[in-house]
């Protein structure tokens, strides 16, 4: 709360939270506003059959799906085109030399993504004109009708995507956090309400004990969600110092915070991104009469065959994810170099295991909170009495950690306008000295 208020007593961290604010209400609004070209009625029986699938874009959405708005597929496709962008970039040599070249290499690859985002938004929007085809309405012409249908849900992806993009330059934070944050909190209401339905066959005062121990429940994991993303590792480095004559030369002792959840909530985003795409493209190119194995696939994301793929990719991008941010080689590399050794550790080929082998550690704790608080509501649900909570531990992982994100970089922003503030100050005595 103290860095919350810090924030909004600063000018201009408190532009950047009213901006971030307008840019969500202007996608919640957008969340009301129907696609031409489609009949409602129809196209909402139409989007109810894509089952468990469709529930997970309605919340990537902010309940646009539903709704059958404009942006119904929400930041889905700029998700896709991320993720491909990114694999490129790993795979060609150039855009990997590009990636590597600072600001503006930085710039180009950001320049691609768009582009990626583009030619996403418009492949989905086709293949969601394909999945409603029969919604068409037949006020008009059907050609008229799906043309304005498939431009109008591309307009609608390609702005999700630049949201996002005017988030992360003048918001307060990443901008798929904060859509993906604010998806996920308009949709407690309706999980109260229809955890509350599910337990009113028993009695009101028995649906009511129920809903109420589930909200505190979800409030206690949500706690312990944020205790794990605080939680961290100091490492400290000791740099040797040598004197030359009256002076001492030599790096000063540094303490580097190590947190255990070192890839955050992207392995969570992008595992949610990778295994829904089958399911999502399936569920818009079939037809209502298709045989029962389509029913499966489109609700692959609630049963049992879906849990071993999303085990191996939370695996795999938690190791990927937190190689990015503490890579144990190069650590070692930089601390041989400038001469430096962790306390209690010898330097040379001690620092490098120990670092390997704390890397290591850090990734198992991080991978196994994953995987229990995401997959247990999964497992769990199969239970009769625990039907719907399939997803309710990816929601409070992605939450609790969306606001940390959003912690740490406030901070880091309030410590850039102080430094900027005292470099005012020190401006300002030194042009007063000059004049005197």
């Amino acid at each position: 709360m103290s860095t919350l208020r810090e924030s909004v007593n600063s000018p201009e961290i408190r532009k950047k939270i009213i901006f971030t604010c307008l840019i969500v209400s202007v996608l919640c609004v957008l969340t009301l506003v129907p696609v031409p070209g489609l009949n409602h009625a129809i196209a909402t029986y139409y989007a109810a059959g894509w089952g468990s699938t469709g529930y997970i874009l309605d919340i990537l959405s902010m309940k646009a799906f539903e709704n059958i708005s404009v942006i119904s597929l929400g930041i889905y496709p700029f998700l896709v085109a991320s993720i491909v962008m990114q694999i490129v970039t790993l795979a060609v040599p150039k855009l990997r030399a590009l990636a590597q070249m600072g600001e503006e290499g930085q710039k180009t690859i950001t320049k691609l993504t768009r582009i990626a985002s583009i030619v996403s938004a418009v492949v989905f929007a086709a293949l969601y004109c394909v999945g409603m085809r029969y919604a068409v309405t037949t006020s008009i012409n059907y050609w008229v009708a799906i043309v304005l249908c498939g431009v109008s849900i591309a307009v609608g992806n390609a702005f999700c995507g630049w949201c996002v993009e005017l988030l992360n330059t003048k918001g307060i934070g990443d901008g798929l956090t904060i859509i993906l944050v604010a998806g996920i909190l308009r949709n407690i209401p309706h999980e109260l309400v229809k955890c509350f339905d599910d337990a009113n066959s028993l009695g009101v005062l028995p649906g009511i004990i129920y809903a109420v121990c589930g909200a505190l429940f979800c409030a206690g994991v949500l706690f312990f969600v944020l205790l794990v993303n605080m939680g961290e590792k100091k490492l400290r480095i000791i740099f040797s110092k040598r004197t030359v004559g009256m002076k001492q030369y030599g790096m000063q002792n540094q303490v580097i915070p190590l947190k255990v959840a070192q890839a955050g909530i992207t392995p969570v985003i992008y595992t949610l991104t990778v295994t829904l795409l089958p399911s999502v493209i399936i569920a818009m190119v079939a037809s209502p009469s298709d045989a029962s194995w389509i029913t499966v696939w489109k609700n692959l994301p609630t049963s049992a065959a879906y849990i071993p793929f999303f085990i191996v990719f939370i695996v795999f991008f938690t190791y990927i994810f937190a190689m990015m941010q503490f890579n144990p080689f190069d650590m070692s590399t930089q601390i041989k170099q400038n001469g430096g050794y962790i306390q209690g550790i010898k330097p040379g080929k001690p620092t490098s295991q120990y670092l390997m082998a704390l890397y290591n550690n850090l990734n198992s704790a991080d991978c196994f909170y994953l995987i229990v608080l995401c997959v247990v509501p999964m497992a769990l649900s199969f239970i009769p009495i625990f039907n719907g909570i399939s997803f309710g531990g990816v929601g409070l992982v992605l939450v609790g950690g969306g606001f940390i994100e959003m912690k740490t970089l406030l901070e880091n922003t309030l410590k850039t306008e102080e430094e900027k503030l005292k470099q005012a100050g020190k401006d300002k005595r030194h042009k007063n000295y000059n004049k005197k």
